[in-house]
């Protein structure tokens, strides 16, 4: 169960990172396509500001997966919980937050198990 607690951690730190990198290209080519295609300052100025809140967004949005990452990969016992939330919330994200949000999902199904062993799931497997 542990492998997959540390597993669920560094994919949600790498799908954080992720997403911010994506953002941040992606503002940098918009960048540069708005100034070749609006001459209007005030429009410009307007996006900008857009394009920035935006980004405040994906930024409050990566720091609590982050978060939630570092304390599954110290054993914490809320980080999964957040995990869970994170991953409810990035299912609609298709296709890489839908697999984060199923893995976190089945993660936290497991752990809250009581009748889940998995000394008994590989022996199983095993026969």
């Amino acid at each position: 169960m542990e492998k997959h607690k540390k597993t669920l951690g560094i994919l949600l730190i790498c799908y954080a990172i992720l997403k911010v990198v994506l953002f941040i290209v992606g503002l940098q080519i918009l960048s540069a396509a708005l100034q070749f295609v609006v001459d209007d300052a005030e429009l410009l100025f307007v996006t900008y500001i857009v394009k920035y809140i935006i980004g405040t967004v994906v930024a409050f949005y990566a720091i609590p997966a982050v978060i939630a990452g570092i304390g599954l990969l110290q054993h914490k016992k809320w980080a999964l919980i957040l995990a869970l939330i994170i991953g409810v919330i990035s299912l609609p994200v298709f296709p890489l937050g839908t697999a984060v949000g199923v893995y976190a999902i089945i993660v936290f199904l497991m752990d809250q198990s009581p009748t889940y062993n998995p000394k008994e799931a590989t022996t199983t497997q095993n026969s």
